[in-house]
């Protein structure tokens, strides 16, 4: 006998697919994702693939965190943090953060090859030219001068024209500076935040390995808005590390974003859980609930 609720299933992925059509996603993931599972990049890919056939237009931003320490490390080269935890990045470390990440995108491509995507279907925007934001003063040529950098105006027209083609967007969070040619590291969730406002993404997912934003009872909120966030922090529910995050999402919502989600990429088809089904996986950060 056919299970009613499971149709009831069906006619919910077809029906959140169909919204998706046509429309951009950007995914974020972090290299201590990449690093913690062997597979993580595969079952991405997997995903993301799905999506891409059925005619969702996708971007996949990646950083590259811990396998930049090791590649550090092994040249002895020191790195430090600034105190809002942004990697301070010398000229001589710069080299070796722009030779991890071009290593690190063939790999997410050749993931996706893996798993299905034909090889003229992957774009590797390597060096989208980024402008460094206003008033950031980084001399190139001081040799102690840090090459960490926030993310300014975004290039969309090659985007825009590779996700018209129908490939996937594979991006590095690295940028180009305003002479068109120094390198620029920028922290992995302010690129993507960056990219997807920029495109007027319909969905900017941030995958982690948290469940999303916990209320007092250490359940996952499954949807917050600006007034919802004011009262969870006022209250000191989310506190800490998590407010950034909270305050930088609803302000890439602000900027034309549909939705910013949140969620734990370890689950099983975690992207397709958060983007397919009603309830979602995480948390999403909209304008305004209801």
């Amino acid at each position: 006998m056919t299970d009613p609720v499971s149709l009831e299933h069906i006619a919910e992925i077809m029906a959140e697919l169909r919204a998706y059509q046509g429309r951009t996603v950007v995914v974020k993931i972090g290299g201590n994702s990449i690093a913690e599972d062997e597979l993580f990049l595969s079952k991405i890919a997997r995903q993301l693939v799905f999506l891409n056939t059925n005619g969702v237009r996708c971007v996949l931003v990646h950083g590259g965190g811990p396998q930049i320490d090791d590649a550090l490390r092994d040249k002895k080269i020191e790195t430090s943090k600034g105190k809002d935890g942004r990697r301070i990045t010398s000229p001589r470390a710069m080299t070796v953060v722009a030779q991890v990440m071009k290593k690190m995108n063939l790999a997410v491509a050749q993931a996706l090859i893996d798993e299905g995507c034909p090889k003229d279907k992957i774009m590797i925007a390597a060096k989208q030219p980024r402008p460094l934001v206003e008033g950031e003063s980084f001399d190139p040529e001081d040799p102690t001068g840090n090459r960490s950098a926030f993310p300014g105006k975004v290039a969309t027209a090659p985007i825009d024209r590779a996700l018209e083609s129908g490939k996937i967007v594979v991006m590095h969070s690295l940028g180009v500076g305003a002479d068109g040619k120094t390198l620029y590291n920028i922290n992995g969730d302010d690129y993507a935040m960056a990219v997807a406002a920029a495109i007027k993404a319909k969905r900017l997912v941030m995958i982690t390995n948290v469940a999303g934003v916990l209320d007092e009872r250490r359940e996952r909120i499954a949807m917050i808005d600006e007034s919802t966030a004011k009262e969870l922090i006022s209250s000191g529910v989310i506190s800490g590390g998590m407010v950034p995050k909270v305050e930088s999402a609803l302000a890439v919502v602000k900027q034309g974003v549909s939705g910013v989600a949140i969620i734990d990429g370890f689950r099983p088809w975690a992207l397709l859980a958060e983007l397919l089904t009603h309830q979602g996986l995480g948390t999403l950060f909209k304008s305004h609930i209801g």
